[in-house]
């Protein structure tokens, strides 16, 4: 019986298809920050401020080159490419934007994420808050603060970038 479940197991991971999801980020009335990959789990009320924070496309084979190689040198000739149109560039400007916004909102969900564990442990070791020190902070939680404590400010300049970047865009 083991090996006949083993044996399903086995071949339904055969077939498993890689699952791909938009992740959309949205704030509620209280100021809480929630995550769904549906936007009908999102509530009516906030469903218009809620933001794509993750887009992932379906993934598609690499086509193979259809120049054929050079019999001298191995590699493929290059064919004259047209010059792009404006409605290229515009197009490819647009998607641009796109990427560096989605970019800039991962990372922004991402500082988000490390100074709320940030002011966990900051709360935890507070003598203010914790006089006696009865609340105890996790070693893995204290690893985490101090590597969170080195990240954020390269963190933090990057997203000021991709800031500055969008705003050339606009």
């Amino acid at each position: 019986m083991k090996r006949c479940a083993f044996a399903a197991i086995a071949l339904l991971m055969l077939f498993a298809a890689d699952s791909r999801a938009d992740i959309y980020r949205w704030e509620d009335g209280t100021g809480a920050i929630h995550f769904t990959d549906d936007l009908s789990n999102v509530p009516a009320a906030f469903r218009d401020k809620a933001t794509m924070v993750i887009r992932e496309a379906p993934r598609t084979p690499e086509a193979p080159s259809s120049a054929p190689p050079d019999r001298g040198t191995g590699q493929t000739k290059a064919s004259p490419t047209p010059a792009p149109s404006p409605k290229d560039e515009a197009a490819e400007a647009a998607r641009e934007k796109e990427s560096l916004a989605s970019e800039a909102e991962q990372l922004k969900a991402k500082i988000a994420a490390k100074e709320k564990l940030i002011r966990f442990v900051e709360d935890r070791q507070n003598l203010a808050m914790n006089p006696y020190r009865s609340r105890v902070v996790d070693p893995g939680d204290l690893e985490l603060y101090k590597k969170y404590q080195a990240e954020l400010p390269q963190d933090r300049e990057q997203l000021r970038d991709l800031e500055f970047r969008l705003e050339l865009l606009k």
